[in-house]
C-alpha cells in the first residue's frame, strides 16, 4: 500500500508542477489544516496547568517544546513521506518545463547537430524519420541529454539504431495547443524529452553501435520480429501482428486502424495492461512447467517485464502496466 500512495503522490506532484506551477500554496493550505485541527483537538481536552516563563529555561525543557512544534507541523512519518515523493514530482517537472524555456529559447533555425539515433527508422516514400539524443549543437554541450525528431529527405546511407551521426539542418519547435482542450503536441512531446524537430538532406556517419548495449539488442530483437513477421505474412497481416505484439503501427495502413476505431477495438493495437497480463500468464505457466523455485521465478519474471516493456517501446500505457505488475508480484509475496 505504501508504494501505491508514494506512485499516486509522485504523480499528483507532476500535475500540479504543469497545470498549478507553484508548490508554497499547497504547503500552506496544509499546515493550516493541521493547525486548525490542532486548536480544535486542543479544546476538547482539560486544561493544563501554565508553566511559568523564565529566562533561564534549561536544555531539557527546550528539547520539549521544540519537539511539541515538530509533533504539530508533522504529525506523521507517512505524511512526510507523501510530501517528499510529491515535491519530487513537482521538482522533476519544473525542471523539465525551465529546461525547455532555457535551452531552445535562442537557438537558431540552421543548426549543426551531433547526436545517436535512438528509435527504429521509419521509412516513408520521400523520407526516412527517427528520434536523436543530442550530444552537442552548434558545438554546444548543454544540449546533451536532449532528444530531437528527425526527417531525412534522400537519405542513401542506411542508418540503424545506436549510430552516432552529425548533419547540418533546420531546426523547428513544436506547435502548442492551438484550440482550448486540444491536443498540445508540444507537450506530448516533453513527456518524451523531445524538444523539436529538424530536417536535413544528408548525414554523416561518425561511429556505429554508440548508445547502451541492451537497448540496442532489444532493438535488434524488435526489428528481427518485424522482419520475420514481413517473412511469413502478407504486408497488411503482418503490420496487423506487430501491432498487437510489439506496439509496431507503421505497417498498419489508416484504413485498417479506422476499422478498428469503428469496432472499438483500437485498444487491441496499443500495448498496454491486457498484453502484459498475457505476458505474465505466459512467462509463469512456462516457469511452473520447468519448476523452477518461487523466488527465482519472481525475479525472472520481473526481469522479462522490464525487458518486454522495452521491447514495445515504453509508452506510458506499458510502463505503467509493467509498475503494477511489479508491485503486485512484490505485493504477493510479502503476503
Amino acid at each position: 500500500m505504501t508504494i501505491l500512495i508514494i506512485n499516486i503522490a509522485y504523480i499528483l506532484g507532476i500535475i500540479w508542477g504543469l497545470y498549478i506551477k507553484n508548490i508554497v500554496p499547497l504547503f500552506l493550505i496544509i499546515i493550516a489544516i493541521i493547525l486548525i485541527k490542532k486548536i480544535l483537538n486542543s479544546k476538547n481536552t482539560k486544561p493544563h496547568k501554565e508553566i511559568e516563563q523564565s529566562k533561564n529555561l534549561n536544555k531539557s525543557k527546550k528539547i520539549k517544546n521544540l519537539n511539541k512544534y515538530i509533533k504539530i507541523l508533522i504529525p506523521n512519518k507517512k505524511l512526510i513521506l507523501i510530501l517528499i515523493t510529491f515535491t519530487l514530482g513537482f521538482t522533476y517537472i519544473s525542471v523539465l518545463e525551465k529546461s525547455f524555456k532555457t535551452k531552445y529559447k535562442s537557438i537558431p533555425e540552421e543548426i549543426k547537430v551531433e547526436g545517436i539515433v535512438i528509435s527504429n527508422i521509419k521509412q516513408k516514400e520521400y523520407k526516412q524519420t527517427c528520434t536523436i539524443k543530442v550530444k552537442s549543437i552548434n558545438g554546444n554541450k548543454k544540449y546533451n541529454g536532449t532528444n530531437l525528431n528527425l526527417s531525412i529527405k534522400n537519405n542513401k546511407n542506411k542508418l540503424e539504431y545506436g549510430d552516432k551521426i552529425t548533419f547540418n539542418g533546420e531546426y523547428k519547435q513544436p506547435t502548442s495547443q492551438r484550440n482550448y482542450g486540444g491536443f498540445d503536441y508540444k507537450q506530448y512531446l516533453k513527456t518524451k524529452k523531445i524538444y523539436g524537430t529538424t530536417q536535413t538532406s544528408k548525414i554523416e556517419k561518425l561511429e556505429k553501435e554508440k548508445y547502451n548495449k541492451i537497448l540496442i539488442f532489444i532493438n535488434k530483437i524488435n526489428s528481427q520480429i518485424v522482419k520475420n513477421a514481413n517473412q511469413i505474412l502478407e504486408e497488411e497481416q503482418a503490420g496487423l501482428l506487430t501491432g498487437i505484439l510489439v506496439g509496431n503501427k507503421e505497417n498498419i495502413s489508416d484504413e485498417m486502424q479506422q476499422n478498428f476505431r469503428d469496432s472499438n477495438l483500437s485498444h487491441m493495437l496499443a500495448v498496454s495492461g491486457a498484453h502484459m497480463s498475457y505476458v505474465i500468464l505466459g512467462i509463469i505457466f512456462i516457469l511452473e512447467k520447468s519448476k523452477t523455485n518461487k523466488k527465482l521465478s519472481k525475479i525472472i519474471t520481473i526481469i522479462l517485464l522490464i525487458l518486454f516493456t522495452f521491447l514495445t517501446g515504453a509508452t506510458a500505457s506499458v510502463t505503467r502496466a509493467c509498475i503494477m505488475a511489479i508491485y503486485m508480484i512484490f505485493r504477493k509475496a510479502s503476503i
